[in-house]
């Protein structure tokens, strides 16, 4: 690339990120906001409670960075801050009535802002743009371990809000067992058998479900409820009515490709959280397929994410088995 060409690129992102942030202010404003709190309102509005290290986690914002954003939402009243439970260390984070009101606020706004931003451009590129823009973004983004100039070092976790991984080949890397004991021996079960049979839950069948930790970029395996449509499944993030999304729901935020086994077979998907009438469609197809899931919403105040594991295309299993 010449240097004509490249300046061009450079002054033109670097002068959409100022007048976007510009913008972004301007609405916020009259809402007594500053640029970045509001992604920790929409996200709380999102996923519910969760631990202030998870929050970090989804925003990709340094721990100190969220620390003083929740002390100044906390101060205005739109969010408030409990000790956890299993660790009175940690602390969980939650919207207010008036935090929910104001998120409310902030999705029109923001509605206002994107379709601002991409007026004049074909439908298919507006499609398109999320992707194109988190890819830059990972290239540039020094806090990934795979980055030649980044602060870390250890396994690769390609490309992670893009979802950059090679598709076809099965994932490598370290693998990092989970924490809790009768999920390794789920997986060590799956993992013995070449089968996903004989691993239910209150009769119920799963499906193994391996992705790439976000912070760690280790090689991670969670047996999750077999909800399938058509080819497609879904991954509730129930994590059993804690008060907190389970471990793996950032990590598929940062890296959407994972692989999913049923049965025998594995294969590559692409993990979509979902929301509204989808996920309300999806919502009922989970709670047909495991009815803890309806009892598990009523006893916890956050939402429960759902994601669509979709076929990656030109993908091909890992295996030669076939479904019995």
């Amino acid at each position: 690339m010449d240097f004509e060409h490249a300046d061009a690129i450079n002054q033109a992102i670097r002068l959409l990120s100022l007048r976007h942030r510009a913008r972004a202010a301007a609405l916020l404003a009259p809402l007594g906001l500053h640029p970045g709190q509001e992604a920790l309102l929409l996200e709380l509005a999102r996923t519910g409670p969760m631990i202030q290290a998870q929050l970090s986690e989804a925003l990709g914002c340094e721990p100190p960075s969220v620390t003083l954003m929740t002390r100044k939402l906390e101060a205005s009243g739109h969010i408030r801050r409990k000790p956890a439970p299993s660790d009175k260390r940690a602390s969980i984070v939650e919207l207010t009535g008036s935090g929910k009101a104001v998120a409310d606020q902030v999705k029109d706004l923001w509605c206002t802002l994107a379709q601002e931003t991409v007026t004049g451009l074909p439908a298919e590129t507006v499609t398109e743009l999320p992707g194109i823009l988190n890819t830059l973004t990972g290239n540039v983004d020094t806090r990934h371990p795979d980055h030649p100039h980044g602060r870390r070092h250890g396994p690769v976790a390609q490309s992670r809000r893009a979802g950059r991984m090679d598709q076809g080949k099965p994932m490598t890397g370290d693998y990092e067992p989970s924490g809790l004991g009768f999920v390794r021996e789920y997986v060590e079960q799956i993992i013995r058998t070449g089968t996903t049979d004989g691993v239910t839950m209150k009769d119920r069948p799963m499906v193994l479900m391996t992705y790439r930790g976000a912070k760690t970029g280790k090689v991670r395996k969670t047996p999750v409820m077999r909800v399938e449509h058509e080819s497609r499944y879904a991954a509730v993030a129930s994590n059993g009515a804690q008060p907190t999304n389970p471990q793996w729901y950032p990590s598929l935020l940062a890296e959407p490709i994972i692989e999913l086994q049923d049965r025998t077979v594995t294969r590559q998907y692409r993990a979509r959280e979902v929301f509204g009438d989808e996920k309300a469609l999806w919502w009922r197809r989970a709670v047909d397929a495991f009815p803890d899931y309806a009892d598990y919403q009523r006893k916890i105040d956050r939402q429960i994410p759902v994601f669509v594991l979709e076929p990656v295309s030109g993908g091909t299993p890992a295996d030669d088995g076939t479904e019995g």
